[in-house]
């Protein structure tokens, strides 16, 4: 039986050396865990805390996790993969040299006769207004053009303290999503979505309305959470191996 996972805010390099650790030793055991012809991955955005892809350059921190990505493709696992906020700037490293499948923003599929939406979930709630126009600015092909002017020794650092001071401000405010994340999942079941699944907002979340399911898939900082189809049913999971 084919089944789907999804997993978003996984956040490699954000922690300390031991917390990083911990994170990449669960991730492989997960991954060793879904590693199943036919299967299918969707990584929903922030994989990496940081990433900016130059011409002939990327981060040299995450090879243990291409390595592990690239095994799981190779034993026959469908790894997709959708940006976040925070690994946004990509080129063509992922897909043609680790063979993921590079999706739309917004990838809408049918899954087991259901009718599925993914999105990261960047920019949908109302405290990210003023985000929402941070976004339009440094996705600009002219802003990407002029960071890639900047030498990779000072790039790649200067992308790691964006994204620690934009953790920072928003660690400051303590609210739920939950809410906002329903309303805006009201409005896809409304356009005959069955499934939304979505990331960006770190809580672990489904509910279930009117028989349509939303997800908000959690993280792997604090909740090692995962999403799953399998046999026409939706469900989040924790991994505690």
């Amino acid at each position: 039986m084919v089944k789907y996972y999804f997993i978003s805010d996984i956040h490699i390099g954000a922690g300390t050396e031991a917390e990083e650790e911990k994170k990449f030793s669960r991730l492989k055991s997960f991954f060793n865990y879904i590693k199943k012809p036919g299967n299918e991955l969707f990584i929903v955005g922030d994989l990496f805390d940081y990433w900016f892809e130059y011409n002939h350059v990327v981060p040299n921190k995450f090879y243990g996790v291409f390595f592990e990505i690239s095994k799981l493709i190779e034993s026959g696992v469908s790894v997709n993969f959708l940006r976040g906020n925070h690994d946004c700037w990509l080129k063509d490293f992922l897909s043609d040299q680790v063979n993921i499948n590079v999706l739309p923003d917004i990838y809408t599929t049918q899954i087991d006769n259901k009718k599925i939406f993914i999105f990261h979930g960047d920019g949908i709630l109302k405290n990210d207004k003023g985000y929402r126009l941070l976004k339009k600015i440094i996705r600009h092909p002219l802003s990407i053009f002029l960071f890639r002017c900047l030498h990779p020794d000072i790039g790649i650092p200067l992308t790691k303290q964006m994204s620690q001071t934009s953790k920072h401000y928003t660690s400051t405010k303590v609210y739920s999503h939950k809410d906002e994340y329903i309303d805006y999942a009201k409005n896809k079941f409304n356009d005959r979505y069955d499934y939304v699944i979505l990331g960006h907002s770190h809580e672990a979340i489904i509910e279930e309305i009117e028989g349509k399911v939303l997800i908000s898939l959690g993280d792997w900082i604090k909740h090692f959470s995962y999403g799953l189809i399998s046999n026409g049913t939706a469900s989040l999971n924790f991994w505690n191996s």
